[in-house]
C-alpha cells in the first residue's frame, strides 16, 4: 500500500509542481484579499487607519442595510438602480445579439465577416473611450443621438445624465453598444455548429423561418445562451466603469450624478473607501460581500434551473 502511494506521489509530483504557481497566485491575489475583506467588515477600518483598528461587530452592516443614514440611503438607491438596469440590459442586449446573428447568418461569408468585425469593434475599445464617445452622442442640443431622439419626442429638453430613469437608459445604450458584439460573436459561433441538414429537413417538412428558429436554432443554442446569460448577469451586477465616467468620475463627490440617478453598488463601494471616513473600508467591504452574495445566489439559481430543465 505504501509503495503504491509513493509510486503515485512520484508519478504526479511534476504535475503538482506545475500547478503550484497557479495556487500561489490564487492564494495571494484572491483568497487573501477575500478573507481580509471579510475581516474588515467587522472593524472600523478606514483608509487613514494606522494600526488603531477596533472590532465593531455588525455595525457596518447596520449602517449599510438599515435604510437610515446617508450611507444606507445611497447604497439602497444604487441597488434600486441595479434592479432596474440588470433585466433591461440582459433582455435587450441578448435579443439584439440574437437577431443580428440570425440576420447576418443569411449573408455570404464575406459579408458576414465584415459585419462580425464591425459589431465587435465597440467591445475591444477601452471603456473610457466608449463612455467619451457616448457623452458626445448624448449632449443635449448638439449630440447626434440626443438630437435624433428629441426630434421623435424622446428626452426632449432633458439632460440625459442627470434625469431619473433617462440616466439608466443612457447607461443601457452605452453598455449594449459595447457588449452586443461579444454576445453576437459567441452566438454566431454556436450557430455555425448547427448542421445545415436539420434546416433542409425542416424545409422539406414545410417549416417556416420562425418555426426553424424556435424549434431548431434556439433549442440547439441553449448551452451558448446559458453561458451568455450567466456571464451577462455577473457582469451587469458589477457595472461600474461606464456610469462612473459618464457621471463625472473626475470628481468623486459627484459620482452617480444629481440625486444618484446613475449610481450603482460598486460605485458606492469605491466612494465609501475614500469618503466614508471612519470605518469607510469596513462599510465598503460590507457592501461588496452583499453584492457577492447576490451574484452567487443568482448564479446558483441559474445553474439549478438549467439542471432541472436538462
Amino acid at each position: 500500500m505504501k509503495s503504491t502511494f509513493k509510486y503515485r506521489a512520484r508519478r504526479y509530483l511534476l504535475n503538482y509542481l506545475g500547478l503550484l504557481p497557479f495556487f500561489l497566485l490564487f492564494a495571494v491575489f484572491i483568497l487573501y484579499p477575500f478573507f481580509q475583506g471579510v475581516f474588515m467588515i467587522f472593524t472600523d477600518w478606514s483608509v487613514s487607519s494606522r494600526g488603531s483598528v477596533n472590532f465593531v461587530g455588525l455595525d457596518n452592516y447596520t449602517l449599510v442595510l438599515s435604510g437610515k443614514g446617508t450611507t444606507s440611503v445611497r447604497f439602497l438607491k444604487s441597488v434600486k438602480n441595479l434592479v432596474i438596469y440588470v433585466p433591461l440590459t440582459l433582455s435587450i442586449g441578448l435579443s439584439l445579439s440574437l437577431i443580428l446573428a440570425l440576420i447576418t447568418r443569411q449573408l455570404s461569408q464575406k459579408l458576414f465577416n465584415v459585419f462580425r468585425g464591425v459589431y465587435f469593434v465597440p467591445y475591444v475599445l477601452p471603456l473610457f473611450l466608449c463612455a467619451g464617445i457616448w457623452q458626445w452622442f448624448m449632449t443635449t442640443g448638439t449630440g447626434l443621438v440626443a438630437s435624433f431622439l428629441a426630434n421623435i419626442g424622446i428626452g426632449r429638453g432633458i439632460t440625459w445624465d442627470s434625469t431619473e430613469l433617462y440616466a439608466i437608459i443612457y447607461v443601457l445604450m452605452v453598455d449594449i453598444w459595447n457588449s452586443a458584439g461579444f454576445n453576437f460573436v459567441i452566438i454566431s459561433a454556436g450557430m455555425a455548429d448547427i448542421s445545415p441538414d436539420l434546416y433542409e429537413a425542416a424545409e422539406i417538412d414545410g417549416a417556416s423561418t420562425f418555426q426553424k428558429m424556435t424549434k431548431i436554432t434556439i433549442p440547439l443554442l441553449e448551452p451558448i445562451l446559458f453561458f451568455v446569460i450567466t456571464y451577462g448577469f455577473i457582469s451587469a451586477l458589477q457595472v461600474y466603469d461606464i456610469p462612473w465616467i459618464i457621471s463625472n468620475g473626475s470628481d468623486i463627490n459627484s459620482v452617480g450624478g444629481p440625486g444618484q440617478v446613475m449610481s450603482f453598488p460598486v460605485m458606492e463601494m469605491v466612494r465609501n473607501i475614500y469618503l466614508g471616513g471612519k470605518s469607510g473600508l469596513g462599510r465598503a467591504c460590507a457592501e461588496g460581500v452583499t453584492l457577492m452574495m447576490a451574484i452567487l445566489a443568482v448564479t446558483v439559481v441559474q445553474f439549478k434551473a438549467r439542471r432541472k430543465k436538462v
